[in-house]
């Protein structure tokens, strides 16, 4: 199933993948990391739920037009006002009528697919710069001061990890020896991203980040997460 949104005078499509119930829901909003998309959709034709992608560009940022002008934004940067603000700066520029644009879509993103209201949130995304790992959540590297906690494992690529804004999630992951960081939510800047966004509405979170074509690696940490939330239970109705 393909949703078509408009982004000032840009279209971009939300295609859909279910089979049985749509819960868990999985999210993919970056249109160059393949490799997140295909361990989704194997684990989505095996345990069923809901996979939802964004089809754009063919690169992480989204670009559009408005009354002419051009803008691009990173589609993980737009779920507050302070990460539209910044994304369009650092992507091409900022102005009111392109924030206004990206604004109203993120809002109909989340309203359409009831994300909101979602029991369990699962973000899929593949490293592709080199760089940015679980080390990077270390004390005194790049992005320290998000992190509450982070574990390590010495058999695992420290590129294949998992991101989460939920302490019971955090030490199933740890104990089953994957990398893993929990986010700190005090300290967390407000960047726009997903994790945020769900933190503050009160829904558990994770990201499964692995390298680009570690796909292997990764249906195993999709899997992983879909045993862990049968585990605590996350998906039962409330009361059973």
């Amino acid at each position: 199933m393909k949703i078509p949104f408009k982004i000032g005078n840009t279209h971009v499509t939300a295609e859909v993948l279910q089979r049985g119930e749509p819960t868990p829901t999985m999210l993919n909003v970056h249109d160059d990391e393949n490799t997140s998309v295909a361990a989704g959709q194997v684990i989505i034709e095996q345990s069923g739920g809901r996979l939802i992608t964004l089809a754009h560009s063919g690169t992480r940022q989204v670009r559009f037009t408005v009354e002419g002008e051009r803008y691009a934004f990173d589609p993980n940067r737009i779920f507050s006002d302070t990460g539209i603000r910044q994304t369009l700066a650092a992507e091409s520029r900022w102005s009111e009528l392109a924030h206004h644009a990206v604004k109203k879509f993120a809002v109909r993103y989340l309203e359409h697919f009831g994300l909101d209201r979602e029991p369990v949130v699962i973000a899929l995304h593949n490293t592709v710069d080199g760089t940015y790992s679980a080390c990077s959540y270390l004390p005194g590297a790049e992005h320290a001061p998000a992190a509450a906690a982070v574990h390590l494992s010495e058999r695992r690529s420290k590129f294949d990890f998992f991101y989460t804004t939920d302490p019971r999630f955090f030490e199933y992951l740890k104990k089953r020896d994957f990398n893993v960081v929990l986010q700190d939510h005090a300290a967390v800047p407000d960047d726009g991203s997903l994790s945020v966004h769900f933190a503050k509405m009160g829904i558990p979170y994770v990201n499964i980040e692995a390298e680009m074509g570690h796909l292997n690696a990764q249906i195993d940490m999709v899997r992983a997460v879909r045993e862990m939330l049968d585990e605590l239970g996350v998906l039962r109705p409330k009361g059973q």
